[in-house]
C-alpha cells in the first residue's frame, strides 16, 4: 500500500471512520518500528488539525465540590426510606472523582503532543545550540525550532521538524540510518551523515549543502525525483513554489549567524529588512519604494538590534525611525 494511502487510513482512524480493511492495514504497517515515530507525527499533524477546548479539571472538580458542601439537606421525612444525608454527600463526592478524573485524562490526551515530543526554540534576537540524542548537532536562528521524538528517536529513522532556519551536522550511525528534515512549508531534506543549512520561512524555502550528499523533496509531485544536492549547492524555492539551483564556493557563509553575523554579498535592503523582521520580530517600512532595490556587500553584525539597525543606516547612507517594533527606514 502506498504511503499516502496508509496516511489517508490512518486520519480516517483518528476521526473514527477507519473501516476494518484499513485497522487491518494501519496494524500491519505498525508492526515494523520504523513506523511509529511516522504514526505520532501524523497524530500530531491530525490533533492540530482538530483542536478541542481545553479542559480545566480545577474549576470542574471547585464546582463539583461547592455543590456537594453547599447543597440544602432535605427534611428526613423527604428522603426515601432507609437512605439518609451522607447518601447524598457520598454520591457527589463520587460524582466529583470521576469529573476530576475524565478531566484530567482529556487534560493528558490535549499535553500528548508535550508528552511524545521535545521542542527546542530560539526566541527573536537569540541562536541556540543543542545535541540529538544520536550526537548529531543542530543550531538554531533566532525565531526558530526543531521538534522530535522524546522517545525512541532513530529507533527507525531520525526525524526532525523545523520551522525557521537550522544548521545541521549530522552524525552517522553504525547502522546507517536516514536522517530526515521536514518544514512546514514542505521540504523534506534525507541524509545519512553532513553539514547543510535549511530555511523555511513564509518568504520562502532554501537548503545549502557544505559536506556530504543528500536527498531534497520539494513538496511536488510524487511522480518527481529527488533533487540530489552536491557540496556547495543552494536550492532555492520561492512562494509561487518555483525552484532555482545555484551553486557557491563558500557555503559556509549562509550559516554566518552562528557567529552573530550576516554575509552581504549584492544584499538588497529589501532582503535585509526581512531578515530583521524574521530575527527580531520587528515590522520594517520603507519610506520610499526605491530603496528596497539598494544592495550592500560585507558583513552585518546582529548580535545586537539597535547596533544592527546604526549599521545597516550607515551602509545605506539612510536614517530610521523607530516606534517600539516598528523600523521606518528612509533617505
Amino acid at each position: 500500500m502506498e504511503e499516502s494511502d496508509i496516511r489517508n487510513a490512518v486520519f480516517d482512524y483518528f476521526s473514527g471512520r477507519a473501516t476494518p480493511l484499513q485497522k487491518q492495514a494501519i496494524n500491519v504497517w505498525l508492526e515494523d518500528p520504523s513506523h511509529h515515530d511516522q504514526y505520532y507525527s501524523w497524530l500530531h499533524k491530525w490533533e492540530l488539525d482538530h483542536l478541542q477546548a481545553p479542559a480545566s479539571w480545577q474549576n470542574a472538580y471547585a464546582r463539583t465540590e461547592h455543590r456537594v458542601t453547599y447543597r440544602p439537606v432535605p427534611a428526613e421525612s423527604a428522603l426515601p426510606p432507609g437512605n439518609t444525608g451522607p447518601w447524598y454527600s457520598r454520591g457527589f463526592r463520587i460524582a466529583a472523582a470521576f469529573v476530576l478524573l475524565s478531566a484530567l485524562g482529556i487534560s493528558l490526551y490535549l499535553m500528548r503532543d508535550t508528552i511524545l515530543y521535545t521542542t527546542v526554540q530560539a526566541t527573536y534576537g537569540e541562536t541556540k545550540h543543542t545535541v540529538l540524542p544520536d550526537g548529531s548537532q543542530v543550531s538554531l536562528n533566532a525565531n526558530s525550532s526543531i521538534r522530535y521524538a522524546r522517545f525512541g528517536f532513530g529507533r527507525g529513522q531520525r526525524e526532525v521538524s523545523l520551522s525557521g532556519e537550522a544548521d545541521f551536522e549530522i552524525s552517522r550511525t553504525p547502522d546507517r540510518k536516514l536522517f530526515v528534515v521536514s518544514t512546514s512549508t514542505g521540504l523534506k531534506v534525507t541524509v545519512l551523515g553532513t553539514a547543510f543549512t535549511v530555511f523555511a520561512r513564509p518568504r520562502g524555502s532554501q537548503v545549502t549543502l557544505r559536506s556530504g550528499k543528500v536527498a531534497l523533496q520539494a513538496n511536488r509531485k510524487r511522480a518527481d525525483p529527488d533533487i540530489i544536492m552536491a557540496p556547495g549547492d543552494i536550492v532555492s524555492i520561492n512562494t509561487a513554489g518555483e525552484l532555482s539551483r545555484s551553486h557557491t564556493s563558500r557555503p559556509e557563509h549562509v550559516s554566518s549567524w552562528k557567529e552573530h553575523m550576516i554575509t552581504l554579498d549584492r544584499t538588497s535592503l529589501l532582503e535585509i529588512s526581512a531578515i530583521l523582521e524574521e530575527i527580531y520580530g520587528f515590522r520594517v517600512e520603507l519610506k520610499e519604494p526605491e530603496l528596497g532595490t539598494r544592495t550592500a556587500t560585507g558583513m552585518l553584525p546582529i548580535q545586537n538590534a539597535e547596533t544592527a539597525l546604526e549599521l545597516v543606516s550607515d551602509m545605506f547612507a539612510i536614517h530610521f525611525l523607530r516606534e517600539d517594533d516598528k523600523i521606518i527606514f528612509e533617505n
